[in-house]
């Protein structure tokens, strides 16, 4: 199944199946899926990139899912309030996709760079 011919790959349930031996084999433009520590290896985001396939790191893909929680449980936001905030993931993503290919690196180097700017805020 994750060698199949398709646009987008969605790893949802099994972490560490982007091995650098699967990689060859992939026959999609882009990777974007929920399942926790998808790589095997954190050298695969590089091969993934060399291969010019898309990967969205797991933890911004899932984290609508975190962020709508959030913001109702704990802070009590309604769910207007929570969708808001879940629709800013848009805005999270093109911005690390934007300084990819600005930096001309894999966007799972430009995510661990985005979130280190964001926790020294």
């Amino acid at each position: 199944a994750v060698t199949a011919a398709a646009d987008i790959m969605v790893p949802a349930a099994l972490g560490g199946v982007l091995t650098p031996e699967i990689v060859p084999s992939l026959r999609c433009a882009a990777i974007v899926g929920p399942a926790n520590n998808q790589l095997a290896v954190p050298e695969v985001a590089d091969l993934l990139h060399e291969r010019d396939i898309l990967w969205v790191p797991d933890y911004i893909a899932s984290a609508g899912g975190v962020i709508y929680a959030l913001t109702r449980e704990l802070h009590h936001g309604t769910d207007e309030e929570a969708r808001d905030r879940v629709q800013n993931v848009e805005n999270t993503v093109a911005e690390l996709l934007d300084a990819a290919v600005q930096a001309g690196t894999a966007p799972a180097h430009s995510a661990t760079e985005l979130t280190r700017h964001r926790l020294k805020r």
